[in-house]
């Protein structure tokens, strides 16, 4: 069955991570840009984590997991299973799932109950892709794709979107109208920036102003 997509705020959540090498490194990578407060166990780890330690971005735990550390666990949202001991990771597994902590395996299977996705991220727009664990290969594959149609300039085109969508809050306009403006807008500056035109001059004055609700009748992603 397929995995169920869901996007979770991270920042300042509680990320245990058992093993210090290239999986731990790639899925730390993902998740230092997403606020999350991270602790590796591991006696060793790359020094591309070192770094990220000295430099106060994650805290190291110099010690390999042990039945005795389980405990420790119990604090954690989130708990990574990357060791090269794949025995130190079923049973760091099971513990979780014991307790209902969620944990995702470096060999997705019946000891994870989540998938890291592949992500292509302009700004606050991200997108996640996955087979859930099923065909990596097909996974990137999509996301090359992906990144091909979606331009960085949509990061920035989002932070855009945001002040219109303020503005269509004060207007007088109803519901079905303001989110009519705002698709006609999308459209006109998405034609814009692919063309490499710049941005339209003085298009505010198109804009409508006055009071009420926002576009989509509430928030929404």
């Amino acid at each position: 069955m397929a995995d169920f997509p869901l996007f979770i705020k991270m920042d300042g959540r509680k990320v245990m991570v058992i093993g210090g090498g290239s999986v731990a490194l790639r899925k730390i990578g993902i998740l230092t840009d997403y606020g999350a407060d991270i602790r590796i166990i591991s006696g060793e780890v790359r020094d591309e984590l070192k770094m990220l330690a000295e430099a106060g971005r994650l805290e190291w735990q110099k010690e390999n997991l042990t039945e005795n550390h389980l405990p420790e666990l119990d604090e954690a949202f989130l708990v990574i299973c990357a060791s090269n001991d794949e025995t130190v990771n079923v049973m760091a597994a099971d513990y979780c799932q014991k307790r209902h902590i969620l944990v995702d395996c470096a060999k997705p299977g019946e000891n994870s109950d989540c998938v890291f996705p592949s992500v292509v991220r302009r700004g606050n727009v991200v997108v996640g892709i996955s087979t859930s664990g099923g065909v990596p290969a097909l996974t990137k594959h999509l996301r090359e794709k992906i990144e091909a149609v979606i331009p960085e300039w949509y990061g920035d085109f989002e932070g855009t979107l945001r002040d219109k969508r303020r503005q269509l809050k004060q207007s007088d306009l109803s519901q079905a109208e303001r989110r009519q403006s705002l698709r006609q807008w999308i459209a006109k500056e998405e034609k814009i920036r692919e063309e490499g035109k710049g941005q339209y001059e003085n298009r505010n004055a198109e804009e409508p102003s006055g009071h009420g609700a926002d576009g989509n009748g509430g928030g929404g992603h």
